[in-house]
C-alpha cells in the first residue's frame, strides 16, 4: 500500500483539479441518479467528486494518495475524503444512490459496488479495455485492463441502462473504453 500510495503522490503533486472536467459518461447520466450519497472510486484528482458535488450530492472521494485527496476535498463542503487501499477497501452496503468509477479497474470491487447502492441506485462505470495499436493509451499492466463484454457481464444482475466499448480520443492518445450504466433492482 505504501508504495502505491507514494507512487500515486508523485503524480498527483503537480496537479490543478479544479479546472479539470468531468467525465463525460458522469455528466451525461447523473441525473439518472436520486439525490443522495455518492462514492467516487479512485477519486483522483476530484474533478468528478467536485462536479457531483456542485450538483446537490453528498461526495466520499475515495483514493490512496492522500495528496491528491487534499487538492480537492476542501474546496466543497459536500466532499468527504477518504484515503484508502481500494485493495482492501470495504464500501458500506446499501449506503449509496450513486457509485462512480472512472478509468479505474479493481475487479474484486465489482459484488460490493452493487451492495453498496441502494435500490434505485445508479452505477456509472468505465475503465480501459483491451486493444491494440501503437496510437493506443491504457495502463501497463493487463489486469488493469477490462476483456470484451466483461463489464456488462460483470453487472447483469442489475437492470442495465446504456452499455458501449468504442475507441475515443484522449488527450494525445485514442483509448478503448467500455462504459456502462446500470440500475439497482
Amino acid at each position: 500500500m505504501q508504495k502505491d500510495r507514494i507512487r500515486w503522490n508523485e503524480k498527483y503533486k503537480n496537479k490543478e483539479t479544479t479546472s479539470v472536467k468531468p467525465s463525460k459518461i458522469i455528466e451525461q447520466f447523473y441525473r439518472l441518479a436520486p439525490k443522495g450519497r455518492t462514492l467516487d472510486i479512485a477519486a483522483g484528482t476530484g474533478k468528478n467528486s467536485l462536479f457531483l458535488a456542485e450538483k446537490g450530492f453528498s461526495v466520499d472521494a475515495v483514493d490512496i494518495s492522500d495528496v491528491a485527496l487534499k487538492t480537492f476535498s476542501r474546496c466543497h463542503s459536500r466532499v468527504h475524503a477518504i484515503c484508502a487501499d481500494l485493495d482492501t477497501f470495504e464500501i458500506p452496503r446499501e449506503r449509496y444512490s450513486l457509485i462512480v468509477n472512472t478509468r479505474f479497474l479493481n475487479r474484486r470491487l465489482f459484488p460490493y459496488i452493487r451492495e453498496g447502492l441502494v435500490t434505485g441506485g445508479i452505477l456509472i462505470f468505465e475503465s480501459y479495455l483491451e486493444g491494440t495499436g501503437e496510437d493506443y493509451c491504457r495502463p501497463s499492466c493487463r489486469d488493469y485492463l477490462l476483456r470484451d463484454n466483461e463489464l456488462l457481464h460483470a453487472f447483469l444482475s442489475m437492470k442495465i441502462l446504456f452499455y458501449q466499448e468504442t475507441k475515443i480520443h484522449d488527450q494525445k492518445d485514442f483509448c478503448h473504453m467500455a462504459s456502462l450504466v446500470a440500475v439497482k433492482i
